[in-house]
């Protein structure tokens, strides 16, 4: 199992500064036999998310460096779901029932 950071070495110093801070990061990709249909290529690999709540488990098949430019932005993309949904709402403009 490989440990995977959401930052890498290229990044500018806002995007470094804002990935230390997500709490969904990449925790883990592994080789794996086959995709989760049971397909039997050998390019498939098996990821866990951690996210606030539960982690996230799935598959994915490619080359690992695709595979882990993929699931870093994920972690980015679910971390603006998960800010954006704490936020406050504004009301479609329907007056509330009495």
């Amino acid at each position: 199992m490989s440990q995977v950071s959401t930052s890498t070495t290229a990044e500018k110093p806002e995007e470094k500064k804002r990935n230390e801070a997500l709490r969904c990061t990449v925790v883990s990709i592994e080789k794996s036999d086959g995709g989760p249909g049971g397909e039997s290529e050998n390019d498939w690999y098996r990821y866990v998310i951690d996210s606030p709540g539960s982690p996230i488990t799935g598959y994915r098949r490619g080359k690992k460096s695709e595979i882990v430019k993929y699931l870093n932005e994920c972690a980015v993309q679910l971390e603006d779901r998960i800010n954006n949904r704490r936020a406050p709402r504004a009301s479609a403009g329907r007056p509330k029932k009495s």
